[in-house]
């Protein structure tokens, strides 16, 4: 009963200092040129390298920090704008927007860094683009991390998309409201904030902690965003896919963490984990899409394990 307390004690130690990381060093920028886009980059910490990869247009990396960035404590970890998001750039045409040129912006800033493998980290749309790295350069990746990843099938998406339409229901109206106004159309970064928190609000087991996310984009990275959004449902979400077989090809470690209260249903990512060879999967319990905010005592300790 001694040597259990004790474990205990030192259980709950090393989560509480997990969640009281200390102040996190200067974050150094870069800017990468890839297939006619500029790719602004974030970087911080030293070792092992992590390229972050973030969610679905307009979003860019801003959501993810500074939080992810707990993980440089051992390793250098890279965030970017994926094109046309953010500070990045690039022509908004079918030929640029598209998840070959996306999957080898990862490769062109793997190669910019002189990285020589990478463990690939991914969130919701990000996840997918990751997966996707893995199957085109699998001699490139040492881990892949998977944190509430889109759905790996159109018809698995399609059912995600029908579950998110009745989740937003209630606030549709609201939605709709904002969008049909000039100052959205303009890409009014508070009116486009505000919009975004409420659709994400959903996605969360408490809504309160939309709070501790950052959704305030710069106005031209809205714009093209947006566009790039457009394009990416027609050329990705639109279009038949299944990437199951090529899933269970890979060899790499991969770790996949999933909400059990993220819209996009776990049973999604256990498909995903059953595919893939050497894969672990941890449900977080009372958790949405976001967990590095609303768990992130649990996802940390987990993903500081398995690397």
């Amino acid at each position: 009963m001694f040597y259990k307390l004790i474990f205990s004690l030192l259980t709950i130690f090393s989560l509480f200092d997990i969640c009281q990381a200390a102040p996190l060093p200067q974050m150094q920028e870069k800017v990468i040129s890839a297939n006619g886009a500029q790719l602004y980059c974030q970087y911080v910490g030293n070792g092992n390298p992590i390229i972050v990869v973030h969610g679905a247009p307009p979003l860019s990396q801003d959501y993810l920090l500074p939080f992810l960035s707990e993980l440089s404590e051992n390793n250098m970890v890279v965030f970017y704008d994926q094109r046309g998001c953010g500070h990045s750039t690039s022509e908004l045409t079918e030929k640029q927007v598209n998840v070959p040129t996306f999957v080898e912006d990862i490769e062109s800033i793997r190669h910019a860094f002189h990285f020589d493998k990478i463990t690939v980290l991914g969130h919701s749309w990000g996840s997918f683009l990751a997966m996707q790295y893995v199957i085109r350069h699998p001699d490139a990746v040492d881990k892949l991390i998977l944190i509430g990843t889109m759905p790996a099938s159109q018809d698995e998406l399609f059912q995600f998309i029908s579950d998110i339409t009745k989740r937003l229901a209630p606030v549709h109206d609201e939605i709709e409201l904002i969008k049909a106004t000039d100052l959205y159309k303009s890409g009014d970064p508070e009116t486009v904030e505000k919009e975004l928190k409420i659709v994400f609000q959903t996605y969360l087991y408490n809504p309160e902690d939309i709070n501790k996310l950052n959704f305030r984009l710069p106005q031209q990275g809205i714009l093209t965003g947006l566009k790039t959004f457009d394009l990416v449902c027609s050329e990705v979400f639109f279009k038949p896919f299944n990437i199951f077989n090529e899933l269970s090809a890979i060899k790499c470690p991969t770790l996949i963490l999933h909400g059990d209260s993220d819209p996009i249903s776990y049973r999604m990512a256990e498909h995903i984990n059953q595919t893939i060879p050497n894969s672990k999967f941890m449900k977080i319990d009372n958790c949405g899409h976001f967990p590095y905010v609303e768990q992130p005592c649990v996802m940390f300790s987990t993903i500081k394990a398995f690397l």
